[in-house]
Protein backbone atom coordinates (compact mmCIF):
# COMPACT_ATOMS: atom_id res chain seq x y z
CA UNK A 1 0.00 0.00 0.00
CA UNK A 2 2.95 2.41 0.24
CA UNK A 3 2.66 3.36 -3.57
CA UNK A 4 -1.18 4.05 -2.92
CA UNK A 5 -0.72 6.50 -0.36
CA UNK A 6 2.19 8.29 -2.08
CA UNK A 7 1.71 11.86 -1.77
CA UNK A 8 2.34 11.89 -5.42
CA UNK A 9 -1.13 13.64 -7.46
CA UNK A 10 -0.70 11.77 -10.64
CA UNK A 11 -0.45 8.43 -8.59
CA UNK A 12 -3.26 8.94 -6.94
CA UNK A 13 -5.27 9.95 -9.83
CA UNK A 14 -3.79 6.63 -11.70
CA UNK A 15 -4.91 4.39 -9.39
CA UNK A 16 -8.25 6.03 -8.68
CA UNK A 17 -9.17 5.90 -12.46
CA UNK A 18 -7.36 2.06 -12.91
CA UNK A 19 -9.21 0.44 -10.47
CA UNK A 20 -12.37 2.51 -11.21
CA UNK A 21 -12.21 1.39 -14.71
CA UNK A 22 -11.59 -2.13 -13.56
CA UNK A 23 -14.35 -2.22 -11.30
CA UNK A 24 -16.59 -0.57 -14.40
CA UNK A 25 -15.68 -3.55 -16.55
CA UNK A 26 -16.87 -6.53 -13.86
CA UNK A 27 -20.01 -4.89 -13.51
CA UNK A 28 -20.47 -4.37 -17.26
CA UNK A 29 -19.40 -7.83 -17.88
CA UNK A 30 -20.63 -9.81 -14.99
CA UNK A 31 -17.37 -11.00 -13.51
CA UNK A 32 -18.14 -13.82 -11.16
CA UNK A 33 -16.14 -12.63 -7.96
CA UNK A 34 -16.13 -15.79 -5.84
CA UNK A 35 -13.39 -17.07 -7.45
CA UNK A 36 -9.65 -14.95 -9.26
CA UNK A 37 -6.46 -15.18 -9.01
CA UNK A 38 -4.16 -13.89 -6.71
CA UNK A 39 0.15 -13.65 -7.83
CA UNK A 40 -0.66 -17.02 -9.68
CA UNK A 41 -2.68 -18.84 -7.14
CA UNK A 42 -6.55 -19.26 -8.00
CA UNK A 43 -8.46 -17.62 -5.17
CA UNK A 44 -11.88 -19.46 -3.76
CA UNK A 45 -14.44 -16.85 -1.60
CA UNK A 46 -16.52 -19.20 0.56
CA UNK A 47 -18.08 -16.37 3.13
CA UNK A 48 -19.82 -13.55 3.12
CA UNK A 49 -19.83 -13.67 -1.12
CA UNK A 50 -22.75 -11.54 -1.25
CA UNK A 51 -20.81 -8.33 0.35
CA UNK A 52 -17.90 -8.56 -2.05
CA UNK A 53 -19.02 -5.60 -4.06
CA UNK A 54 -19.69 -3.53 -1.20
CA UNK A 55 -15.70 -4.16 -0.16
CA UNK A 56 -15.22 -3.13 -3.32
CA UNK A 57 -17.21 -0.05 -3.28
CA UNK A 58 -15.03 0.91 0.06
CA UNK A 59 -11.62 0.77 -1.44
CA UNK A 60 -12.77 2.41 -4.36
CA UNK A 61 -14.04 5.16 -1.97
CA UNK A 62 -10.50 5.14 0.24
CA UNK A 63 -9.19 5.77 -3.45
CA UNK A 64 -11.49 8.39 -4.23
CA UNK A 65 -10.66 10.46 -0.93
CA UNK A 66 -7.24 10.20 -1.19
CA UNK A 67 -6.68 11.48 -5.01
CA UNK A 68 -9.42 14.17 -3.86
CA UNK A 69 -7.09 15.21 -0.67
CA UNK A 70 -4.07 15.74 -3.37
CA UNK A 71 -6.07 17.82 -5.93
CA UNK A 72 -4.25 21.40 -5.95
CA UNK A 73 -5.61 24.08 -4.38
CA UNK A 74 -8.88 25.52 -6.68
CA UNK A 75 -8.02 22.27 -8.84
CA UNK A 76 -11.64 21.84 -9.08
CA UNK A 77 -11.98 25.60 -10.34
CA UNK A 78 -11.19 26.88 -13.60
CA UNK A 79 -7.74 26.82 -14.51
CA UNK A 80 -4.98 29.73 -16.29
CA UNK A 81 -5.86 28.08 -19.66
CA UNK A 82 -9.32 27.35 -19.03
CA UNK A 83 -9.62 31.32 -18.21
CA UNK A 84 -7.81 32.16 -21.38
CA UNK A 85 -10.17 30.25 -23.60
CA UNK A 86 -12.92 31.78 -21.84
CA UNK A 87 -11.32 35.42 -22.26
CA UNK A 88 -11.35 34.68 -26.15
CA UNK A 89 -15.00 33.19 -26.07
CA UNK A 90 -15.81 36.70 -24.35
CA UNK A 91 -13.41 38.87 -26.61
CA UNK A 92 -15.48 37.14 -29.96
CA UNK A 93 -18.60 37.51 -28.38
CA UNK A 94 -18.30 41.09 -27.13
CA UNK A 95 -17.32 42.13 -30.90
CA UNK A 96 -20.02 40.32 -32.53
CA UNK A 97 -22.92 41.79 -30.58
CA UNK A 98 -21.14 45.06 -29.72
CA UNK A 99 -19.85 45.95 -33.82
CA UNK A 100 -22.26 47.60 -34.57
CA UNK A 101 -22.61 50.13 -31.65
CA UNK A 102 -19.02 50.31 -31.51
CA UNK A 103 -19.01 51.21 -35.38
CA UNK A 104 -21.66 54.08 -34.62
CA UNK A 105 -19.49 55.61 -31.90
CA UNK A 106 -16.33 55.79 -33.84
CA UNK A 107 -18.31 57.13 -37.32
CA UNK A 108 -19.43 59.88 -35.05
CA UNK A 109 -16.30 60.76 -33.18
CA UNK A 110 -14.59 60.58 -37.28
CA UNK A 111 -17.41 63.65 -38.07
CA UNK A 112 -16.34 65.85 -34.71
CA UNK A 113 -12.69 65.59 -35.22
CA UNK A 114 -13.14 65.94 -39.01
CA UNK A 115 -11.79 62.70 -40.28
CA UNK A 116 -14.17 61.82 -42.99
CA UNK A 117 -16.73 58.94 -43.50
CA UNK A 118 -15.31 55.58 -41.70
CA UNK A 119 -15.45 52.91 -43.75
CA UNK A 120 -13.77 50.17 -42.01
CA UNK A 121 -14.03 49.22 -38.39
CA UNK A 122 -11.17 46.60 -36.36
CA UNK A 123 -11.85 46.07 -32.57
CA UNK A 124 -9.13 44.06 -30.70
CA UNK A 125 -9.98 43.35 -27.12
CA UNK A 126 -8.35 42.76 -23.84
CA UNK A 127 -10.42 41.50 -20.68
CA UNK A 128 -9.99 44.80 -18.20
CA UNK A 129 -9.24 42.61 -15.29
CA UNK A 130 -6.20 41.28 -16.83
CA UNK A 131 -4.64 45.11 -17.07
CA UNK A 132 -5.28 45.26 -13.01
CA UNK A 133 -3.42 41.92 -12.44
CA UNK A 134 -0.75 42.74 -14.29
CA UNK A 135 -0.39 45.94 -12.09
CA UNK A 136 -1.22 44.19 -8.73
CA UNK A 137 1.36 41.46 -9.61
CA UNK A 138 3.57 40.91 -6.83
CA UNK A 139 1.23 42.50 -4.21
CA UNK A 140 0.83 40.30 -0.68
CA UNK A 141 -3.07 40.99 -0.48
CA UNK A 142 -3.48 41.82 -4.25
CA UNK A 143 -5.52 39.12 -6.73
CA UNK A 144 -3.66 35.77 -7.49
CA UNK A 145 -5.38 35.26 -10.89
CA UNK A 146 -8.92 35.39 -13.05
CA UNK A 147 -10.63 33.23 -10.27
CA UNK A 148 -10.37 36.22 -8.14
CA UNK A 149 -13.01 37.96 -10.05
CA UNK A 150 -16.45 37.44 -11.09
CA UNK A 151 -19.06 38.98 -13.19
CA UNK A 152 -19.47 41.43 -14.33
CA UNK A 153 -15.96 42.78 -13.89
CA UNK A 154 -14.75 39.65 -14.65
CA UNK A 155 -16.41 40.14 -18.67
CA UNK A 156 -16.08 43.71 -19.58
CA UNK A 157 -14.04 44.11 -22.19
CA UNK A 158 -12.06 46.70 -23.45
CA UNK A 159 -11.88 47.04 -27.36
CA UNK A 160 -8.93 49.30 -29.08
CA UNK A 161 -10.72 50.84 -32.55
CA UNK A 162 -8.60 50.88 -36.02
CA UNK A 163 -10.56 52.58 -37.88
CA UNK A 164 -10.50 53.45 -41.72
CA UNK A 165 -11.96 56.72 -43.51
CA UNK A 166 -12.50 58.00 -46.01
CA UNK A 167 -11.96 61.85 -46.45
CA UNK A 168 -12.27 63.15 -49.98
CA UNK A 169 -11.90 59.88 -51.54
CA UNK A 170 -8.54 58.92 -49.63
CA UNK A 171 -8.49 55.96 -47.18
CA UNK A 172 -6.89 57.02 -43.90
CA UNK A 173 -5.90 54.90 -41.29
CA UNK A 174 -6.69 55.92 -37.72
CA UNK A 175 -5.06 54.34 -34.79
CA UNK A 176 -5.75 56.72 -32.10
CA UNK A 177 -6.41 56.38 -28.44
CA UNK A 178 -10.30 55.91 -28.81
CA UNK A 179 -11.57 52.69 -27.02
CA UNK A 180 -14.90 51.00 -26.62
CA UNK A 181 -15.85 49.18 -23.07
CA UNK A 182 -18.31 46.43 -23.61
CA UNK A 183 -19.73 43.90 -21.18
CA UNK A 184 -22.01 40.78 -21.98
CA UNK A 185 -25.34 40.59 -20.58
CA UNK A 186 -25.34 37.18 -18.32
CA UNK A 187 -26.58 35.02 -20.21
CA UNK A 188 -24.32 34.95 -22.95
CA UNK A 189 -21.38 35.52 -20.05
CA UNK A 190 -22.97 32.00 -19.24
CA UNK A 191 -22.85 31.04 -22.54
CA UNK A 192 -19.24 31.84 -22.98
CA UNK A 193 -18.39 29.73 -19.96
CA UNK A 194 -20.07 26.73 -21.27
CA UNK A 195 -18.39 26.85 -24.30
CA UNK A 196 -14.89 27.34 -22.56
CA UNK A 197 -15.96 24.28 -20.68
CA UNK A 198 -16.66 22.48 -23.83
CA UNK A 199 -13.48 23.28 -25.06
CA UNK A 200 -11.59 22.29 -21.86
CA UNK A 201 -12.87 18.68 -21.92
CA UNK A 202 -12.17 18.28 -25.60
CA UNK A 203 -8.50 20.24 -26.20
CA UNK A 204 -6.97 21.18 -22.44
CA UNK A 205 -6.28 18.88 -19.95
CA UNK A 206 -8.25 20.46 -16.67
CA UNK A 207 -11.19 18.24 -16.77
CA UNK A 208 -9.40 15.01 -17.69
CA UNK A 209 -6.79 15.77 -14.59
CA UNK A 210 -9.28 17.21 -11.58
CA UNK A 211 -12.60 16.78 -12.75
CA UNK A 212 -12.96 13.50 -14.60
CA UNK A 213 -11.37 11.03 -12.11
CA UNK A 214 -13.39 11.89 -9.62
CA UNK A 215 -16.56 11.49 -11.62
CA UNK A 216 -15.85 8.53 -12.83
CA UNK A 217 -14.80 6.71 -9.57
CA UNK A 218 -18.32 8.28 -8.18
CA UNK A 219 -19.56 6.21 -11.24
CA UNK A 220 -17.85 2.79 -10.41
CA UNK A 221 -18.44 3.05 -6.14
CA UNK A 222 -22.21 3.65 -7.50
CA UNK A 223 -22.37 0.74 -9.69
CA UNK A 224 -20.99 -1.57 -6.78
CA UNK A 225 -23.01 -0.15 -4.13
CA UNK A 226 -26.02 -0.79 -6.43
CA UNK A 227 -24.77 -4.56 -7.12
CA UNK A 228 -24.04 -5.12 -3.67
CA UNK A 229 -27.44 -3.75 -3.09
CA UNK A 230 -29.35 -5.84 -5.78
CA UNK A 231 -27.70 -8.93 -4.35
CA UNK A 232 -28.47 -8.32 -1.22
CA UNK A 233 -32.56 -7.73 -2.14
CA UNK A 234 -32.20 -10.65 -3.92
CA UNK A 235 -31.25 -12.81 -1.03
CA UNK A 236 -33.47 -11.09 0.85
CA UNK A 237 -36.42 -12.05 -0.79
CA UNK A 238 -35.39 -15.63 -1.05
CA UNK A 239 -35.21 -15.79 2.81
CA UNK A 240 -38.37 -14.16 3.35
CA UNK A 241 -39.89 -16.48 1.00
CA UNK A 242 -38.97 -19.41 2.10
CA UNK A 243 -39.97 -17.98 5.89
CA UNK A 244 -43.03 -17.67 4.75
CA UNK A 245 -43.57 -20.82 3.13
CA UNK A 246 -42.61 -22.72 6.18
CA UNK A 247 -45.34 -20.84 8.31
CA UNK A 248 -47.56 -22.25 5.28
CA UNK A 249 -49.49 -24.66 6.69
CA UNK A 250 -50.16 -28.07 4.47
Amino acid sequence: MGDTDSPDFNKARGFLIGYSLVVALLWFFGADLTQFKLMGNEIYLKENIRHVWLVIALINFYLWIRFLQRLPKRGLRFDENMHEALDAALIKICSIVHKRVAFRKAASEGVEKNEGELVNLQLSGVLSYRDELEHERGREFGPTGPWDYSYPYRAKVNFSMYKKFDKNGEIVNSYGASSYEATPNLILYRAAVVYAFLKGVVGLTWFTDNVWPLLFGCLSIGVAVFKWWQINSVVHVTFVNAFNQTLTPL
